[in-house]
């Protein structure tokens, strides 16, 4: 129950990506908003193919801004996409990743207004919007905001613990107060402020918490890793993706000791 974004490196093509994630021996992979890179918009089909071909399994697929002037559009095609690839859940980031308090109550109008247009399409396809923790001050306003009042039959937040963690150490509050709510997660390590999305272990996070989170939620889905060649120390992709599984397999084992405990 591991999964990798294809965001690790865009400069490999969507096609030897998923070979090298097949071959690193990922059984999940969650695909970007890049969809330049990925087609998901212009050609979906041999999206949908290559995944078949790799026998890979797709478990979220990274939606827009909410602010974004063709956002309805694009998720739902994404959302469409998504049940032909059999996954349940797409993401939005709620507003721009940072913003200030005085922009708060206008995202965040924003925001409710296009989650009440896309529930048919919910409906329809039978998925769950993920809305994501970005920058842990105005823009979690906004998400917070939003989690206290949105249907959880079909919203849900994804938290990041790498953006949870900009400027940190910091306090879980987040997951504290809506780790109820968690749909999808995204896991990455941070090294100091804009050094971030390396694998876990090489910067100063202490995911124990979390995991210890997921666990008394019963959090069954994959564990997604969101990791980049950019900032690590592994800058070759395919040893990046052999040292993002190793670590990823180790939350999941831990993960589903600390679930037997708790439940």
């Amino acid at each position: 129950m591991i999964s990798i974004s294809t965001c690790f490196n865009y400069n490999v093509p969507l096609h030897k990506q998923l070979e090298m994630i097949k071959n690193a021996r990922f059984e999940y992979v969650s695909i970007s908003s890049n969809y330049n890179h990925n087609g998901l918009l212009y050609n979906p089909d041999r999206l949908i193919k290559l995944i078949d071909k790799y026998n890979l399994k797709v478990d979220t697929i990274h939606g827009c801004v909410a602010n974004n002037p063709e956002a309805f559009s694009i998720l739902k095609k994404c959302s469409e996409v998504a049940y032909r690839l059999g996954a349940s859940v797409v993401v939005i980031h709620p507003c721009d990743f940072f913003i200030t308090k005085d922009k708060v109550e206008s995202k965040y109008e924003v925001l409710m207004n296009l989650c009440e247009k896309i529930i048919p399409i919910a409906k329809t396809y039978n998925i769950k919007y993920a809305i994501e923790n970005l920058h842990p001050d105005g823009a979690t306003d906004v998400l917070k905001m939003a989690l206290d009042k949105l249907d959880t039959n079909y919203f849900g937040m994804c938290y990041d613990i790498t953006h949870a963690q900009i400027d940190g150490p910091r306090k879980c509050n987040l997951i504290e107060s809506y780790g109820d709510k968690i749909i999808a997660v995204h896991i990455s390590d941070r090294i100091k402020e804009f050094v971030d999305h390396v694998v876990p272990g090489e910067g100063f996070i202490d995911f124990d918490y979390m995991l210890k989170k997921l666990a008394q939620i019963s959090y069954y889905k994959p564990l997604l890793m969101e990791v980049l060649t950019d900032h690590t120390s592994y800058k070759e992709p395919e040893q990046l993706l052999s040292m993002t599984y190793k670590s990823g397999l180790e939350l999941v084992q831990k993960l589903a000791s600390l679930r037997i405990k708790y439940n």
